[in-house]
């Protein structure tokens, strides 16, 4: 697979980094989080060259994470407005997880393969619950670790 070109992929960092922004001022998921323009599909499997190097001259395994959470994002938009998550856009979220494609993150492939068991519906509080330490570990934890980063410069 060709990687995205660098202007491709900081691009799509600007829109994670928007949206985790979006997801910080609102305290989590919630409908309607503005994921931007970018393909989370394009870089879930993004990965180093064989020498070691980045695909992209950029940070990939943000690019990956904010993947993913772009894609929680819009599997909570379907959950939140069809009341659940039985629809081709939903399928094509859950079949990532089960075909291990999900496999860095695996808390996050708990998270949408016990979804679709449970066949959470917008009366189960099941998924809000789910999600919080996903957005503890992966929005609140990059932004920790900016600000860590800043501490340790001179």
């Amino acid at each position: 697979m060709t990687p995205p070109s660098r202007d491709d992929a900081r691009q799509a960092l600007r829109d994670i980094l928007l949206m985790y922004a979006e997801l910080t001022e609102t305290r989590g998921f919630f409908h309607g989080t503005d994921t931007g323009t970018f393909d989370p599909y394009a870089y879930i499997d993004l990965d180093d060259e064989p020498t070691g190097e980045p695909a992209v001259d950029v940070d990939v395994a943000f690019l990956r994470e904010g993947s993913v959470i772009a894609l929680l994002c819009g599997l909570y938009d379907l959950w939140n407005e069809g009341e659940d998550l039985n629809h081709p856009w939903g399928h094509r979220v859950r079949d990532l997880a089960r075909d291990g494609r999900l496999w860095r993150f695996p808390d996050v492939e708990q998270v949408i393969l016990e979804a679709f068991e449970r066949d959470v519906t917008w009366e189960d509080p099941w998924l809000d619950t789910a999600l919080e330490p996903i957005f503890e570990r992966y929005v609140l934890g990059r932004f920790a670790d900016i600000a860590s980063r800043r501490r340790e410069q001179p």
